[in-house]
């Protein structure tokens, strides 16, 4: 589940302290409790937390959902949660945004987030939010563009020249909708149950979208959401919530791909093995494989296969899309004239043709996601100098496991 600034310093605090318990012989350390972590009084007490979401001060941080969530016995999703607090949802556009590629970059600059999250039953949120926007006649921008890709392939560049433009608002790989694409997989993997129905989930999944899509800013026409690379699995389900949105799947060559998602500190894909989609899944039982007992190389491999082959699937089938791989990407005009007209950008483009140009420009040198850096500075940056290290194993395995999906999608 995503957790708070908040919660992440009692996890920490908790390690620290069971750490310092093992080491030495005094009582364990006392964990800081929840009244001790409220550095500063909250500026919104008095207001009612429901208002507040209506008119936009406080926005959709992360959700929570338990095992019986989306029972088939249920006529909606029920104990599903939303926490909110006060964030600027917009910050990729108002500062370089490359500091902020995702919406926990964003929420990370709020101690509001840090210290004041407000959780609400999320149906209850949304059947309010649904009557004063249909009352004072406010309407979301529509969804014009959804970004998915493997990971370190582009995408991010694409994210932050959309976020550029002033119609537009990008919502990038936020952990809300994560997590609601991944509930059904989560709840078998994590329950062992398989009472979770796709129709519910669906739901969630669009109210998720429409909460962290929503916006009362009538100069913003365009919303766009990058999706994170795990989302990908996921791509029929958010096209049938959104059918008529255009979609770009970003992909690389399948050994700097694997190389970079098996770096230290990046190697997100390595917790497939717990918990795999269902794609996934199914692949290793269709190979005969055990995920338990793969190298790191072999497994993020497999998990990489999967996301290519259901996004060339989903091109093929649905005859919608595009698919885009990172050396397109750094191609000069590609993006400003390919992949923005794709995603809807035509007529700012035309407005300001200059002025796009040498923002697109400006996404193209500058390093797609600073986090980490010291003192979150922006970093220039060239793809021509970029030097990947590629292991015998990590050649082995792309082998193995994506070439063949490399070979198709290169066809196409």
């Amino acid at each position: 589940m995503p957790s708070t600034q908040r919660s992440r310093f009692l996890l920490a605090a908790g390690f620290l302290a069971a750490a310092a318990a093992e080491a030495s012989d005094e009582p364990p350390i006392d964990i800081p409790s929840d009244t001790e972590l409220q550095f500063s009084a909250d500026p919104y007490a008095d207001q009612d937390k429901l208002d507040m979401i209506k008119s936009g001060i406080a926005n959709l941080a992360a959700i929570r959902y338990e095992a019986s969530s989306f029972s088939s016995e249920n006529t909606g999703y029920t104990g599903v949660y939303g926490d909110f607090c006060v964030y600027d949802a917009r910050l990729n556009y108002v500062e370089d945004p490359s500091l902020y590629p995702t919406i926990d970059d964003m929420m990370l600059t709020s101690d509001h987030c840090g210290e004041h999250t407000y959780t609400l039953p999320l149906a209850e949120v949304v059947a309010a939010v649904s009557s004063h926007d249909i009352n004072v006649g406010q309407t979301n921008p529509p969804v014009d563009g959804l970004l998915f890709h493997l990971g370190h392939s582009g995408a991010g560049v694409v994210s932050n020249a959309l976020a550029t433009f002033e119609t537009t608002l990008v919502v990038p790989e936020h952990p809300a909708i994560t997590d609601a694409l991944f509930a059904c997989d989560h709840i078998h993997n994590r329950h062992e149950s398989a009472d979770c129905s796709s129709s519910l989930q669906k739901k969630l999944v669009e109210d998720v979208i429409n909460l962290a899509t929503r916006s009362s800013d009538a100069s913003i026409t365009h919303a766009y959401i990058k999706f994170n690379a795990d989302s990908t699995a996921y791509i029929s389900m958010v096209r049938d919530i959104l059918p008529h949105a255009p979609w770009t799947f970003h992909y690389r060559d399948s050994d700097t791909t694997l190389a970079k998602s098996t770096q230290a500190n990046r190697n997100s894909c390595v917790f497939k093995r717990r918990q795999p989609s269902s794609f996934l899944a199914q692949k290793a039982i269709l190979l005969g494989i055990d995920l338990d007992g793969m190298s790191q190389e072999d497994l993020c491999a497999l998990y990489l296969s999967t996301l290519f082959e259901v996004a060339i699937n989903e091109y093929e089938n649905s005859e919608t899309g595009m698919l885009v791989s990172y050396a397109q990407l750094v191609e000069a005009g590609y993006i400003t004239d390919v992949v923005l007209p794709f995603l809807g950008l035509q007529a700012e483009i035309d407005a300001d043709p200059a002025m796009v140009s040498a923002n697109v420009e400006t996404t193209l040198t500058t390093k797609s996601n600073t986090r980490g850096v010291p003192g979150n500075k922006v970093q220039h940056w060239n793809a021509n100098d970029e030097v990947i290290h590629i292991s015998d194993k990590v050649r082995a395995a792309s082998a193995l496991f994506l070439g063949n999906a490399m070979e198709v999608v290169e066809r196409l």
